[in-house]
């Protein structure tokens, strides 16, 4: 069946499949996912872009910022902006490893260009919100940009809801230990959107000092389900020894989708313990072979003579 033919749900549940890798980016799937990008309803376009994340090929930078400024749906517009992050990600790494081969043969220029644009979008006051708050989170993987850093932090401390829970996503994203005072500050937000950002990005960023929160919005029965399920997996995420008897108990839980979710965090927490082991045992084998690099290097030459520790010519 064509395209032309399939009604929204068939093209929706397409779009679905393909984000969710149940169908490869082959040319038969990029020509159609191509002809969908300018669909005639809203909802079709904006899953079109949504699936680009996935496939950051170069030749669709210049498809994502005509729909981000000219497409007439706001919500698809968002998307492409949000979509253009993932090549702001690449250049990140492609820069971080040398630009000789950069992920996805993203060339220094197309990576600039792109940046380029959506700081013009986030620093525009005359652009929408929505529009800004998505170009701040798709610049978020600049970690070693001051102006990212001074965007984020003009986005938290806005009256705009929106924008601070934009803030604490793109906080998540960037990485700066600077943050945690921020996030720390917002797990009891009385917003839940506000709320929901500071949790998730507690995990993301493993902080510890917020254990003992987490562990109380995890536990506490009162608390919005989503929120519980945010803060069981953000529980995994800080490695804290505190925490995995709270997972154990809630694997073991009633409701299904806590248990479910504390299952899956359990793993994680294992794994996040086990990258922190590697990390420790590198660091001691660095700082025994500093030792013995101490032990056998020349010491500065104050007799007058070159001397080495315990060498006994």
């Amino acid at each position: 069946m064509t395209m032309a033919r399939m009604s929204k749900r068939e093209k929706l549940a397409w779009l679905a499949d393909l984000e969710e890798g149940y169908r490869s980016f082959d040319k038969r799937a990029l020509t159609l996912l191509r002809s969908l990008l300018d669909d005639g309803d809203a909802e079709v376009r904006a899953e079109a872009i949504a699936c680009l994340w996935d496939d950051p090929d170069p030749r669709w930078i210049d498809v994502l910022m005509r729909k981000a400024t000219e497409d007439p749906h706001a919500d698809v517009r968002a998307h492409a902006i949000s979509a253009l992050g993932r090549y702001v990600f690449e250049g990140e790494a492609a820069a971080y490893d040398g630009w000789d081969e950069p992920a996805f043969a993203l060339s220094a220029d197309d990576y600039a260009r792109v940046t380029d644009f959506l700081f013009r979008i986030a620093q525009d006051p005359e652009e929408a919100t929505r529009a800004r708050r998505y170009a701040i989170e798709a610049l978020a993987f600049r970690s070693d940009d001051p102006d990212v850093f001074d965007l984020i932090d003009w986005a938290y401390h806005q009256r705009e809801r929106r924008l601070k829970a934009s803030a604490l996503f793109a906080m998540a994203r960037h990485g700066d230990p600077r943050w945690g005072e921020y996030i720390l500050a917002e797990l009891r937000s009385p917003d839940p959107q506000v709320q929901s950002e500071a949790v998730r990005a507690a995990g993301e960023l493993g902080l510890r000092e917020a254990t003992e929160t987490l562990i109380e919005l995890a536990r506490t029965k009162g608390v919005r389900k989503p929120l519980r399920m945010l803060a069981i997996y953000a529980l995994a995420e800080t490695g804290d020894e505190r925490a995995y008897p709270v997972l154990e108990r809630l694997a073991r839980a009633r409701d299904r989708d806590l248990r479910e979710v504390a299952r899956e965090a359990l793993e994680e927490w294992h794994a996040v313990a086990e990258l922190e082991q590697m990390a420790d045992e590198a660091i001691d084998e660095m700082d025994a072979d500093d030792a013995d690099q101490f032990q056998t290097e020349d010491l500065p030459d104050i007799w007058g003579t070159e001397t080495t520790v315990f060498s006994k010519n």
